[in-house]
């Protein structure tokens, strides 16, 4: 590509070698050579594209009511707030359901079960009512043999009938069920196999005892 210089020779034009510096000066703040244009253009039309754009952007929002907008965002906000807390709720039931099943599996010093309760009913009812007083405010810093024993006792501190086994009241039961022999000062357990004589006596002093099970 010529150079200023080289287009006035050709066309007869002779710049004085002290004008020179000043001609080349002009020539720079008032003029651009066709690459400066070039880029010029290019750049004007990335601009142009980049409005464009823009614009086809701003076009797909002019039917969106800007309100209804709102409101769904808010509601899916809400959704995911109220899901998170669900899940939440879920995670802690199963982990106190746990913890109930283990606390009602201890056993006392004697190795047998420290809750033995009547029948599965009342077992599961308070196995329930101790679950929801366990997601209670009210529950928080308490441990839960602090709050069952709440739940069994009466205002007086006594513990309520009709929840439990009566232990002892069961063992009395079974050394009741022992049987002496009569005449032998024998205990005899049913099940225990005797013999004619002996039979003979414990049906003659017990008619209504069913003597077969010691047969």
């Amino acid at each position: 590509m010529q150079n200023y210089e080289q287009i006035l020779q050709e066309l007869g034009i002779e710049v004085p070698e002290e004008k020179k510096a000043e001609l080349k000066k002009k020539i720079s703040e008032n003029y651009r050579t066709k690459a400066d244009y070039d880029k010029a253009v290019e750049k004007r039309d990335e601009y142009k594209k980049s409005l464009d754009d823009v614009q086809e952007k701003l076009d797909g929002f002019k039917d969106i009511n800007v309100d209804d907008l709102k409101t769904q965002i808010s509601t899916l906000t809400t959704d995911l707030a109220n899901e998170k807390a669900a899940r939440a709720a879920d995670a802690r039931k199963v982990e106190l359901d746990k913890d109930v099943t283990t606390f009602f599996s201890v056993l006392d010093e004697d190795g047998e079960k420290k809750y033995e309760f009547l029948n599965d009913i009342t077992e599961e009812h308070y196995r329930t009512a101790l679950l929801e007083e366990l997601e209670k405010d009210s529950a928080k810093g308490k441990s839960i043999e602090e709050i069952f024993n709440r739940m069994i006792t009466d205002n007086d501190g006594k513990q309520k009938t009709g929840i439990f086994v009566d232990k002892k009241q069961q063992k009395a039961q079974q050394q009741a069920a022992r049987f002496t022999t009569p005449g032998t000062g024998r205990t005899t357990e049913p099940g225990a196999k005797l013999s004619m004589g002996e039979l003979m006596k414990m049906k003659n002093e017990n008619p209504g005892l069913d003597i077969t099970q010691y047969m």
